[in-house]
């Protein structure tokens, strides 16, 4: 789940939005702005060989994917005022996501399983 922390600038960017921003607005910009922040899957830096490499063309999938949750809660919690939850790595994927959106101060905080659950379930 090393996928799911994303890059202080990325953070940076979601906080400079307006407070009224549309989430999903930002969540665009955020997942075009990821290429910025690793430029070796550039294909003008490093020539189109990089697409023809399956373990490359993987491992930007994993990062997509793992980045989305991190940040479309990010931009869900700049939306409401709230600050960012860095991502934990002894949740699931969907506890994650979340405990990212949800968690204020609980200490034993864990995402309601029935909820988990449905949203798994949920096709």
């Amino acid at each position: 789940m090393h996928h799911t922390y994303i890059h202080t600038d990325l953070e940076k960017m979601i906080k400079s939005f307006r407070y009224d921003a549309h989430p999903m607005g930002m969540l665009g910009s955020a997942i075009s702005a990821l290429s910025t922040v690793h430029p070796e899957a550039n294909p003008s830096l490093m020539g189109e060989k990089i697409y023809k490499d399956k373990k490359f063309t993987n491992k930007q999938i994993y990062r997509i994917l793992g980045n989305t949750p991190t940040l479309a809660a990010y931009c869900y919690r700049h939306r409401i005022g709230r600050p960012f939850n860095q991502p934990r790595n002894d949740l699931s994927y969907i506890e994650n996501f979340l405990y990212m959106m949800d968690y204020l101060n609980d200490t034993n905080y864990k995402p309601h399983p029935t909820l988990t659950k449905v949203i798994l379930n949920f096709h």
